[in-house]
């Protein structure tokens, strides 16, 4: 559970999907850039 506070002092909370999905998406990105560097080597 993730808690911030905007400049307001409001708190707001970000999904923890949300938070994966990105989380995913770092994933795929570095499996993609070893692939292409094993095949440039």
């Amino acid at each position: 559970m993730d808690l911030f506070r905007n400049k307001n002092g409001r708190v707001f909370y970000i999904e923890p999907a949300h938070k994966l999905k990105i989380d995913q998406n770092k994933l795929q990105n570095c499996r993609s850039n070893i692939l292409n560097l094993v095949n440039v080597l």
